[in-house]
């Protein structure tokens, strides 16, 4: 790695957002509840056809894999999720009255936690439960997380008959020191023995989630490990930075630090993993998604129909996104809405006949504008801006040394972000948040930006 590429790490490896929303989650206010939602989902046009997006979080897990930071509840006692499912029907039976029966839903994803926590039973009746509410397109995009240490052949050919037809595999790392480490002891057969009932039931999208940055990393490792991973040949890669936060994640204290690698480390492995990728016809997506040419997320890129949000890059843009069950985030056009994270005060909400919305945020004019550019930053590395110079010239100001550096070029009206600014796109992003900018100090509750 050159001198001049290790100085740019040091000066620009900060701590900041990973802008899966904009405002960020911190900047939100708990004076937001169900009164804001309602209003909003009932003042949409009931004549209308609109897409709809569903998401669940199904928070269970057997194991901590101490890396995460998901909110997600550790047991084997599985009748905790018979329990969970019923507050799920509540739920659903408060909130689907407000939502137009002409909206049709485009996109299904399950999360967590370990959505095959589930059994086939329960995975087919909670389905059942959103049939009944819900008109689902016969072209929707359906699509779950598994774990291949707990998925099993009957779980897969339920959820394919039920219309599933995308596949979210968790991997991370195939090395069993990095495994050990982290807790998540897997396999490479189980990974295999998954992906191959996936692909013999017809999944037509399998993505594999990899993290880089995780303890006992070297790039000799980790150039196996991705060569072990594009054998497979998913249609999709999710290359995650790890997120070492263990003030905010008490889990990852197991971890460490001595483990980790360096920025310079980090952001070397990222560097093989783009090439390595790009030889295989792998095509990288904004921040960290890496698709096969033929894959949907190709398309939509192509298309500019990219969203960014919490399940990290979707192909549909314009979707009204429903969000179910514990923590999960609603983004419904001008308004954000966080469920309660504590299963007792979700549960408590809904024994009150209350939505259960912890927190949430309507996004001003401005908000509106910062978001729409640092989306496309995030989807695009570009982003076109009308009067850029007039509306924005403090941070056109700011971002002079990062052009300088090489990491975008600007024209009067339209920011490009180069290669070498893929790796600090977020430091580019941070310039446009208000929020961000207006802080007295850095904020501990973000992870390092390389």
């Amino acid at each position: 790695m050159s001198t001049e590429l290790l100085k740019l790490i040091q000066k620009y490896d900060v701590q900041g957002p990973r802008y899966t929303s904009y405002p960020t989650v911190p900047h939100w206010s708990s004076t937001f509840g169900q009164s804001e939602f309602k209003t909003t989902l009932e003042s949409f046009d009931r004549n209308t056809i609109r897409p709809l997006s569903l998401y669940t979080h199904i928070p269970f897990c057997e194991e901590k894999c101490y890396y995460c930071a998901c909110n997600v509840i550790i047991t084997r006692h599985k009748e905790q999720a018979d329990l969970y499912l019923g507050y799920l029907k509540k739920e659903l039976d408060l909130v689907s009255p407000s939502v137009p029966k002409t909206y049709s839903v485009t996109q299904i994803h399950w999360g967590g936690g370990t959505p095959t926590y589930l059994s086939a039973k329960q995975i087919e009746m909670l389905f059942q439960e959103y049939e009944k509410r819900f008109s689902i397109s016969a072209t929707a995009e359906i699509s779950i997380e598994v774990d291949p240490r707990v998925t099993t052949f009957e779980q897969l050919k339920t959820l394919r008959t039920l219309g599933f037809n995308r596949i979210s595999m968790g991997v991370q790392d195939f090395d069993p020191k990095v495994q050990l480490s982290i807790n998540r002891n897997q396999t490479e057969e189980q990974t295999i023995q998954v992906h191959t009932w996936c692909q013999e039931l017809g999944f037509t999208s399998i993505n594999m989630d990899f993290v880089y940055g995780l303890p006992f990393q070297t790039r000799e490792g980790f150039e196996k490990n991705l060569k072990m991973i594009v054998a497979l040949e998913p249609d999709r890669i999710a290359f995650y930075n790890y997120a070492h936060v263990p003030w905010q994640v008490p889990y990852q204290k197991f971890i460490p630090e001595h483990s980790l690698p360096t920025a310079e480390l980090k952001l070397e492995l990222f560097q093989l993993a783009l090439e390595i990728f790009k030889d295989r016809g792998y095509l990288p997506i904004g921040l960290d998604h890496f698709a096969k040419m033929d894959d949907g997320l190709v398309k939509a890129f192509e298309h500019k129909t990219l969203r960014r949000n919490f399940m990290g890059y979707t192909t549909q843009k314009n979707t009204l996104l429903l969000a179910f069950g514990v923590s999960s985030i609603s983004d419904v056009e001008t308004i954000y809405a966080q469920n309660f994270r504590k299963l007792s005060d979700y549960y408590k909400a809904l024994d009150e006949k209350r939505w259960p919305v912890m927190r949430g945020c309507v996004l001003s004019l401005d908000d509106q504008l910062r978001r729409e550019i640092i989306m496309n930053l995030m989807c695009y590395l570009e982003a076109s801006i009308p009067e850029m110079e007039k509306k924005f010239s403090t941070e056109l100001k700011q971002l002079e040394p990062m052009v300088s550096e090489g990491f975008l070029t600007r024209s009067p009206d339209r920011l490009q972000v180069t290669e070498l600014g893929r790796m600090f796109v977020r430091n580019i992003c941070m310039v446009f948040d208000a929020y961000f900018q207006r802080q007295q100090e850095p904020s501990k509750r973000y992870s390092r930006t390389v």
